[in-house]
């Protein structure tokens, strides 16, 4: 009879906590926003740029967010990026550029592990760009690859046909060797696209066309050598970028850094295993991490 006692009390509690977490995550949302609405003290708005560039439309939407709210004094763009798609890539470097001159707001793009390719075309809309010693950057270029499987459907029978409206329109085509008219608008697609980059970095970074040639070639290079070439303006890590998006932003070195909202499910085993449940209830009602530089959240 104990045991069944216990067995039901252990299961009472467990479903209280579960009902008391969701309730408070259900609540968070209104109470985030209002503490926005009310208004913060000034801070930092982070932009993270993670992973393969492949979707602009979130990062745009929130760069504009942070380029209406005065609360928000300067924006802080992290990279840790091996780059991505062209048009994403651009639409989120354009979306930097009409915060930094419309509002007028200051850009400090800060290169991490990996900012290359995309990543750093993004950077380039920054004010000072900050870059780890050690970081792998550069690779200013353009690619187009796709595979070639004529050869395999040969081995195995298949004969794929294809009939177009011009010679162009199969470009691309898995299923048949590229012809040299092919190779050829491809490689005027990429000369194109890469002229735009080229641009890009020129305009934004002040670079002589004699650097460019040789070093905007695809290749990549550590952050200490995009500094000593002018792709970069210093080294330093991410505490130095955050101290310097502060002091143009004009607000106190230990500023609040304001970051969207990221949606996390807690689950029951979160809320009863100690302090990483504790940390994960604290983070499912917006009360930022248990220590450390305080971290508030925009809801998106």
């Amino acid at each position: 009879m104990t045991y069944r006692k216990l067995i039901i009390g252990t299961a009472i509690f467990f479903l209280t906590v579960v009902v008391l977490g969701m309730t408070m995550n259900r609540r968070s949302s209104g109470r985030e926003s209002d503490r926005f609405d009310l208004g913060w003290s000034a801070g930092i708005g982070l932009v993270e740029i993670t992973g393969f560039i492949g979707a602009s439309e979130g990062t745009v939407r929130l760069i504009e967010e942070y380029g209406s709210r005065s609360a928000i004094r300067a924006i802080l763009v992290k990279v840790e990026s091996p780059g991505g798609v062209t048009v994403d890539s651009d639409e989120i470097y354009r979306a930097l550029c009409r915060v930094r001159d419309e509002f007028h707001k200051p850009i400090v793009a800060y290169l991490g592990s990996v900012a290359a390719s995309g990543g750093y075309y993004i950077a380039c809309a920054a004010d000072t760009i900050i870059a780890h010693p050690a970081s792998t950057t550069g690779s200013i270029g353009v690619i187009i690859e796709y595979p070639v499987a004529e050869e395999l459907f040969d081995k195995v029978g298949i004969r794929w046909e294809t009939i177009t409206t011009g010679h162009y329109k199969s470009m691309g085509s898995p299923f048949e060797e590229p012809s040299e008219r092919h190779l050829e608008w491809f490689q005027e697609v990429v000369d194109d696209t890469y002229e735009q980059f080229i641009e890009v970095v020129r305009t934004n970074r002040m670079i002589d066309d004699e650097i460019l040639e040789r070093y905007a070639d695809g290749r990549v290079f550590t952050g200490r050598q995009a500094v000593e070439w002018g792709f970069a303006d210093r080294t330093g890590d991410f505490h130095d970028a955050r101290l310097t998006a502060s002091r143009m932003g004009g607000v106190a070195e230990d500023a609040d850094l304001i970051r969207p909202r990221r949606s996390r499910e807690i689950t029951l085993w979160d809320l009863v295993l100690g302090r990483a449940g504790l940390e994960a209830l604290k983070e499912g009602i917006g009360l930022g991490p248990l220590k450390g530089p305080r971290t508030l959240y925009l809801l998106r």
